[in-house]
């Protein structure tokens, strides 16, 4: 289920950025003429990929408690969500309070990197040392 949300996060986040692209293509003016709104939206796109993958690749390879999994996946939603909120209806040179989700996001995934962090250095060695190779690789 938890790698199903971060492919769906992946493609939302991959389609905001290629409305983004639309948006520069068409000369979307609500969006190119507010440089603070171009920045946030970019930024939205930026962190809601990257913390799709994260959260694609800890549901499958993080050690550490399930909290852990569950903090990850409201962090790629609380940050990116956070950005777009901050860039829709905000004053001049402000965001809007929307973007009071991205720190209360950062804290959360900081919280749960670190307890991934923790969990992988007690278990000592790596993890795939241990694992045996998928059944279609080939024998060296």
């Amino acid at each position: 289920m938890r790698a199903r949300f971060g492919w769906a996060l992946l493609l939302l986040w991959v389609t905001a950025g290629l409305l983004l692209e639309a948006a520069h293509g068409f000369k979307w003016s609500p969006y190119l003429d507010d440089a603070l709104r171009r920045e946030l939206w970019t930024l939205a796109h930026a962190h809601g990929v990257g913390l799709a993958l994260i959260a694609i690749v800890h549901a499958n390879f993080g050690p550490g408690p399930a909290w852990t999994r569950r903090a990850i996946l409201a962090a790629a939603l609380l940050m990116p969500v956070g950005f777009v909120l901050g860039g829709i209806a905000h004053p001049e040179s402000d965001p809007s309070a929307g973007i009071v989700l991205v720190p209360i996001g950062a804290l959360v995934l900081l919280a749960a990197l670190g307890r991934t962090a923790f969990s992988a250095f007690a278990r000592g060695g790596d993890e795939s040392e241990d694992r045996p190779p998928p059944p279609d690789a080939p024998d060296c």
